[in-house]
């Protein structure tokens, strides 16, 4: 064989292995363009899942709804055919992606109007704010699930890709914030859903250009072409909301510093968190902290926040969040112990005088003759030697009538008998 030849069988090689991956591609990527039963049914388990862990606050339940989203699927298929160039199939994808936009906002629309007693959980509003990280994320899932997909066996790495990025929960709350007329919640996860639809599609359309795909037609090059016109347009509101995060967390740590290292009132306190909002005017600063009850005033609360004025040169409405805390040591815990220990003891002691089982005799009774009654010496010896008295009960013993009668007729005075004399 000649050289020639050599070059020739070299040379026609890749074009067949990139004919070979575009061809399989195709086959299986124009089946999950297509708006079908399936994919309805887990779009719309998907967003009812979604919602409801966004009203719980639950991330468990939210990776669920992303894992059974299936909006990745018209998306990897609209990557693929804005580099081939096939217009119906790009008809396709794009009518089955906006019909399932249609259907999870309609659902979360509806969730929401069913619960209005539940209010914006940490969830909803963590999808408000999207930036440049955000884009990111959807650009490294949109390139590691283009892969996926060229790749057969490397098809169970979807789930992974798919909770990476999430499609149904911001849409979720575009539905949620629409119900409430949350022009911020429905505004900021818009956005992120936009984010996230144009990252996946440009990074999968350069890694299947990267696989060999390549743009032969005009449609092609103009799809292409759309999608980077997206991702640009989209830095400049990601852009500019990267810088006010990057701001607002400079301002919140300076605030930090001064609070507890040049106030009085906050040094002595326990700070959880500065909270910073600088799309505000005045810029609304939030400190939460923990100490006693009362421990801060209206008065020092104004002190402070003028004194924030002169460090930061910005006009700030302070507002602070006292979370009331006591301490408990042991010690105290004790000595109540040891209190309610005696108080048992004075209590009984109390009711036994009461009852009259213990009679105590403050002074010596005066004790008759004994030679009047001799059988009352040794009782009335012992009445008088240890000044108590005590009286069995009559239903315990059975002597205790004859006993009585005898202490009784004892305590009486004796009268002379005049015989006697």
């Amino acid at each position: 064989m000649s050289e020639s030849e050599r070059e020739q069988n070299n040379q026609s090689k890749p074009a067949e292995e990139s004919l070979e991956i575009s061809e399989d591609l195709v086959s299986r990527l124009a089946e999950n363009g297509i708006f079908s039963r399936d994919f309805t049914a887990l779009l719309a388990a998907a967003t009812v899942i979604a919602c409801l862990g966004l009203f719980q606050n639950s991330p468990a339940v939210i990776i669920g709804a992303m894992i059974v989203a299936p909006l990745m699927r018209p998306l990897s298929a609209l990557s693929l055919f804005c580099l081939t160039g096939d217009a119906q199939k790009i008809k396709e994808a794009l009518l089955t992606l906006g019909l399932g936009t249609a259907l999870a906002l309609t659902l979360a629309y509806v969730i929401a109007a069913l619960m209005p007693q539940l209010e914006m959980t940490g969830e909803i509003m963590g999808r408000t704010k999207p930036t440049l990280l955000d884009l990111g994320v959807a650009m490294a899932a949109g390139a590691i699930g283009a892969y996926c997909q060229s790749k057969k066996n490397l098809a169970d790495s979807l789930a992974g890709v798919s909770i990476a990025v999430a499609l149904v929960p911001p849409l979720s709350c575009v539905g949620i914030g629409l119900n409430r007329n949350f022009e911020n919640i429905w505004q900021g996860a818009a956005l992120l859903y936009a984010t996230n639809l144009v990252g996946i599609t440009f990074a999968g359309t350069v890694v299947f250009y990267l696989l060999g795909v390549k743009p032969t037609t005009k449609t092609a090059r103009r799809g292409l072409f759309t999608a980077a016109l997206a991702v640009t347009a989209l830095l400049v509101p990601l852009g500019f909301s990267m810088r006010e995060m990057i701001l607002e967390n400079i301002l919140s740590g300076k605030i930090r510093n001064i609070l507890m290292e040049r106030t009085q009132t906050f040094r002595s306190l326990r700070l959880e968190k500065v909270e910073v909002l600088r799309f505000t005017q005045p810029v609304r600063v939030l400190v939460t902290v923990v100490g006693k009850q009362d421990v801060i005033q209206p008065k020092q609360v104004a002190l402070v926040q003028r004194f924030l004025e002169k460090e930061t040169s910005l006009k700030i409405k302070l507002r602070v969040r006292l979370i009331a805390a006591q301490e408990i040591t042991e010690v105290e815990p004790l000595q109540e112990a040891g209190a309610a220990k005696q108080a048992p003891s004075t209590e009984t002691s109390k009711t036994k005088s009461e009852t009259g089982s213990t009679i105590t005799e403050s002074e010596t009774k005066p004790v008759p003759d004994s030679g009047t009654n001799p059988g009352a010496d040794a009782e009335t010896k012992t009445a008088t030697e240890s000044e108590t008295k005590t009286i069995p009960d009559s239903e315990t013993n059975a002597g205790a009538d004859s006993e009585t009668k005898t202490t009784t007729e004892s305590e009486r005075p004796t009268k002379p008998n005049p015989n006697q004399d």
